[in-house]
C-alpha cells in the first residue's frame, strides 16, 4: 500500500511534490520557532532591559524564514538533484529529470523531520526546558552517544549530521531510483551515498575547520 501511495505521488505534477515538501517543512519550522522557542523560553535566558523589542526582532527573523522557506526547499532540492544527476550520469543510468526531482522533494520530508521531532519532544513530552537544552538537543543523531563536553559547538553540529534523517533520505532515494531505473538497490544506495553523502560530509568538514 505504501509503495502504491508513493508511486501515485511520483506520477503527480512536480508542484504537488513541492507543495507537500514545503508545507511539511513550513509547519515543522513554525511549530519549532513559535511553540518551542516561545516568549517564556526566550525570556528565561534574557538579561537585557527591553525584552519586547528583542522578541519582536526574533519574530521578524522568523517571518523572513517563513517567507524564504519555499526558496530554501527549491534550492536544496536543486543542489541534491544536480548531485544525484551527476551520479546517475557517471553510472550511465537514465531516469527522467522531472521524476528525479519529484523523488528528491518527497525525500526532503526526512531531512525536514528534526523540526517535527524537536517540537513534539519539547511541546508534548519535555517540560521546564531551557534554551541550552534546545540548542544541544540532537535527536536521531550520533551526538547523544558521544562525550561532547570538550568539543566545540561547530564540531558537535558537524557530528549531528550523522543522523537517521540523512540515512532515511539516502535509503528512500536509493529505493525510488531502483524502482524507476535499471540500477540495483545496492548500486543505487552506493550512488546516493557517494554523491549526497559526500556533500554532507564536506559541509561538516568545512564547518569543523573554518567555524570552530
Amino acid at each position: 500500500m505504501e509503495e502504491n501511495f508513493i508511486d501515485n505521488l511520483l506520477k503527480k505534477p512536480i508542484w504537488v511534490a513541492f507543495l507537500i515538501s514545503w508545507l511539511f517543512y513550513l509547519v515543522g519550522l513554525f511549530l519549532f520557532s513559535q511553540m518551542v522557542w516561545d516568549a517564556n523560553t526566550y525570556q528565561s535566558d534574557f538579561t537585557g532591559n527591553d525584552f519586547d523589542s528583542v522578541l519582536s526582532g526574533y519574530r521578524r527573523v522568523d517571518m523572513v524564514r517563513y517567507a524564504l522557506s519555499p526558496l530554501w526547499i527549491l534550492a536544496v532540492a536543486v543542489v541534491i538533484w544536480a548531485l544525484l544527476k551527476f551520479g546517475l550520469t557517471i553510472s550511465e543510468t537514465e531516469i527522467e529529470a522531472a521524476l528525479l526531482f519529484k523523488l528528491i522533494l518527497l525525500g526532503l520530508l526526512f531531512i525536514s523531520s528534526p523540526f517535527w521531532v524537536k517540537s513534539v519532544w519539547f511541546i508534548l513530552i519535555k517540560s521546564g526546558y531551557t534554551p541550552d537544552e534546545i540548542k544541544h538537543f540532537y535527536p536521531g543523531s550520533i551526538v547523544p552517544f558521544l562525550d561532547i563536553s570538550e568539543m566545540s559547538e561547530s564540531k558537535v553540529k558537524a557530528l549531528s549530521n550523522i543522523n537517521l534523517y540523512h540515512l532515511g533520505f539516502i535509503l528512500f532515494s536509493a529505493w525510488a531510483i531502483t524502482k524507476n531505473s535499471v540500477l540495483s538497490c545496492f548500486k543505487s544506495f552506493l550512488m546516493v551515498l557517494l554523491t549526497y553523502g559526500t556533500c554532507i560530509a564536506l559541509i561538516s568538514f568545512f564547518r569543523v575547520f573554518f567555524f570552530s
